[in-house]
């Protein structure tokens, strides 16, 4: 048979692979059974099997040498027929060898030489910890956990702890078992009377809400209305009865922390609506400088070693000394009305309230422990602050507020109360809630057993006033103020 004749399975081949029998001039027939063209396709050399097909002299073999590319311009014969019967291609995992399972790490850390025991030694567990380290799902954990330890730490360092250890100085500065001996009560020791001055003093009991709340068969109706520092602020203090429906008519009485007058423009306008309405008021620290300036001039006056009343100024004038506006506010009043300021007390109790307990009012604070009648008339008009284990108030706003200790003084008492045998209950005091002013705040300062009013009309802030109507019901309502402490 000859060579370019298809094989007897050719019926079987495609068209594609099927031999034709078509002779090209410079071909010479390949004869199979020669042992170099079997050679040939089994070591899978391509180039080979071109050389052994294609003649020395064919132009084929020149484009194919070594060192000359495959181009149109390289064959001047004709091009071989792409019909001719290829062998099939032998398939790619035959040139897989796995190699690289044989070969040495080049780069390995456990040399051939090292030893289990070396200094380059690593073990398993060690470089297990290593990739978790390097993972950057962990580092993020890391540093996500590290932010949360810094957060905590600074709550415990600037809130939880302060305020566990305020906790603990508390109770120990109420505990009567505690200390050496030094630290005492202060308040205990009897007290000067003073004769000019009103202590303390109740508040008429028909002036007092219901104990229930006012309903269609029930309709009383009677409201206290507590206002803080108005400090002569007397055009917010008329917008502030505006807003809560002041009604004396239906029962409503009005009731004053302190600091009536000072500061403001209209001080004594403001005594004149309050003695109007026949208010109720506590002596503030104001209040009882401008008296004892008043009766200071008229004792200088008598003996003639100061100037006339004429010779005072008229109005108050921001631009002077805060000595001489308590003076030039001294001689502005008049006898009706310095006698009206003089007539309030340190202390008002105001009698008891559904949900406050008994109510008293005051400008500054009380000292815990301390009964109404041994409490110091200076300190109660002055303080804002007191030391915890000498119970020694001060003026000053640094330090522990008076609010603090009060508050847990009364919580103390309120659970030993409550602990206590039904039969032995009435030896415990009842609890105390304390309305004041004195120290300005941005809003009231609303605690249990202590609520803050002054709210620092005068310097732009607001005035503000707390509500109690029948059934002990309360809220606040407040005013914006105009700054009069500015310079014009």
């Amino acid at each position: 048979m000859s060579p370019y004749e298809a094989p007897a399975n050719g019926s079987k081949l495609s068209s594609r692979y099927r031999s034709k029998s078509i002779h090209r001039p410079g071909l010479k027939p390949v004869d199979k059974s020669n042992s170099s063209y079997t050679s040939i396709l089994d070591e899978g050399k391509p180039f080979a099997l071109a050389e052994t097909l294609l003649p020395e002299e064919s132009p084929w073999r020149e484009a194919l040498s070594p060192g000359r590319s495959i181009g149109f311009q390289n064959m001047a014969g004709p091009m071989p027929s792409t019909s001719y019967p290829r062998p099939p291609p032998r398939p790619l995992i035959d040139y897989v060898t796995n190699g690289w399972m044989t070969a040495e790490q080049k780069h390995s850390n456990l040399g051939p030489n090292s030893k289990a025991g070396g200094s380059n030694y690593c073990p398993a567990s060690m470089k297990g910890l290593l990739i978790l380290a390097s993972a950057p799902r962990l580092r993020r954990y890391i540093i996500v956990y590290l932010i949360l330890l810094w957060i905590c730490l600074g709550s415990w360092i600037k809130l939880v702890s302060p305020r566990l250890r305020e906790h603990n100085d508390l109770l120990r500065a109420l505990d009567p078992n505690f200390g050496d001996g030094l630290r005492g009560w202060f308040g205990l020791n009897s007290m000067p009377k003073f004769n000019d001055l009103v202590y303390l003093r109740s508040l008429d009991p028909t002036l007092l809400p219901g104990e229930k709340e006012p309903t269609v068969d029930n309709p009383h109706k009677k409201r206290l209305i507590v206002i803080g520092d108005v400090h002569g602020c007397l055009d917010e203090l008329e917008t502030l009865l505006q807003n809560v429906n002041f009604e004396p008519r239906q029962g409503d009485h009005l009731i004053f922390t302190g600091d009536l007058i000072a500061k403001g423009p209209k001080s004594t306008g403001v005594v004149d609506l309050a003695r109007k309405f026949h208010a109720s008021c506590v002596r503030g620290n104001h209040e009882d400088r401008v008296l004892l300036t008043r009766r200071h001039i008229q004792a200088e006056a008598s003996t003639k070693s100061e100037r006339s009343a004429a010779e005072e100024p008229d109005q108050i004038d921001d631009d002077i000394e805060p000595a001489n506006r308590e003076r030039a506010l001294a001689n502005e009043l008049t006898d009706e009305q310095a006698k009206w300021l003089d007539a309030c007390p340190v202390m008002l109790k105001v009698g008891f309230i559904k949900h406050m307990g008994e109510v008293v009012v005051v400008h500054g604070g009380l000292i815990p422990g301390i009964d109404l009648e041994s409490q110091d008339p200076s300190t109660v008009m002055s303080m804002r602050t007191i030391d915890i284990f000498s119970h020694v108030p001060s003026a000053s706003s640094k330090g522990v507020s008076w609010t603090k200790l009060f508050n847990k003084h009364q919580t103390m008492l309120a659970v030993s109360r409550q602990s206590a045998p039904l039969g032995e209950r009435t030896q415990y005091p009842a609890a105390t809630t304390v309305l004041y002013g004195h120290d300005p705040h941005r809003s009231p300062v609303l605690k249990k057993y202590t609520k803050g009013l002054d709210t620092g009309c005068v310097k732009g802030g607001k005035l503000s006033a707390m509500v109690i109507g029948d059934g002990g019901t309360s809220h606040i309502v407040s005013v914006r103020c105009k700054n009069y402490t500015q310079k014009r």
